[in-house]
């Protein structure tokens, strides 16, 4: 499956930066058309300073790349904690975060050490490239720590001992300050579109025939409430709940293990109070297609019936290796 994520792409062992053949005149052809912008949510409270110097065609290409990429990671953190009343959704999230960003820090270590001991043909482009993707991973982590370690456990790390604890190393042209006012490294230009969770059905969108409602199905509102929001984050679905189909990503394969682990976290009653009826597999499904308007029941069945296959989804798709476990 290919990944969106440009952190986890560049630092992938078997498709890395390295791997990446486009000419010079590729990437001049690629920057001609304007990257995603993104509005920062608020006020970063660290910066990261470069020595400014001329950069290619690739190196522009992958910095504003990764501009935008962090800046849209920034605002998932700041979205994620933002209306959380109850401090087990913030410890949660706390830790979903804490382990995702020091996850980018063994990947990068990990490609970084394939590259160098091995010889590879690393030029002075990419090592830049890897510099700054490195600085905006400790950025994210920095504004994690700062903001929110109140709900971890984890010791609060400066700068310097990510560096030498994840890496062996300090950064050398590029170093992350606090910062009072720093702008966005592009230009703010699209409006951040808001998830709200929805603990109930959807008002916009009828029950069809034979489908059970959310309170009568749902029994771990909390846990599927938080799903979803992953799920928007990982845009399975859009703001309106409709499933987003992206056939390069096997986003229906994606949504067929989600029915699978849903049930297998139990977020679902197993009886009907009114009537006193046992809820069966079909039901669940039946009212999992409805609310996200798209069928994935035979992806399901196949997921099902395939242990190897789900695994190896699983596996490669952070969503599915972090849903929440029964939370009322």
């Amino acid at each position: 499956m290919i990944t969106k994520d440009i952190f986890i792409q560049l630092t992938s062992v078997a498709k890395g930066l390295n791997k990446d053949k486009r000419t010079e005149h590729d990437f001049k052809e690629l920057n001609r058309t304007p990257i995603k912008n993104y509005s920062l949510k608020a006020q970063p409270r660290f910066a990261i300073k470069y020595i400014e110097k001329e950069l290619d065609e690739k190196s522009k290409y992958y910095k504003n790349t990764i501009d935008a990429e962090s800046i849209n990671k920034f605002n998932v953190l700041i979205h994620a904690f933002t209306g959380l009343k109850k401090n087990s959704m913030c410890y949660f999230s706390y830790n979903g975060f804490y382990t995702q960003y020091t996850q980018y820090f063994i990947y990068f270590f990990n490609y970084s050490q394939l590259l160098f001991t091995n010889s590879h043909d690393t030029n002075e482009e990419d090592i830049f490239v890897l510099q700054y993707l490195k600085a905006n991973m400790i950025w994210l982590f920095m504004e994690l720590q700062n903001r929110f370690s109140k709900y971890g456990k984890e010791d609060i790390m400066t700068v310097e001992k990510v560096s030498k604890y994840y890496f062996g190393e300090v950064l050398d042209e590029l170093e992350i300050k606090p910062s009072q006012t720093v702008k966005a490294s592009i230009t703010p230009k699209a409006e951040i579109i808001i998830f709200l969770p929805i603990e109930n059905d959807l008002s916009h969108r009828p029950l069809t025939k034979n489908t059970l409602t959310y309170h009568d199905i749902v029994q771990y509102p909390k846990s599927l409430a938080r799903a979803e929001q992953m799920m928007f984050e990982a845009e399975i679905i859009d703001k309106d709940y409709n499933f987003i189909y992206n056939a390069t990503r096997s986003n229906k394969s994606v949504l067929g293990i989600l029915y699978y682990l849903f049930i297998q976290k139990e977020y679902f009653n197993p009886i009907r109070k009114q009537p006193n009826k046992k809820i069966t597999t079909s039901d669940i499904v039946n009212f999992l297609i409805n609310r996200y308007n798209t069928n994935a029941r035979k992806q399901f069945k196949l997921i099902e019936n395939n242990q190897i296959k789900r695994n190896e989804l699983i596996n490669k798709e952070y969503i599915l290796k972090n849903l929440p476990n029964k939370m009322r």
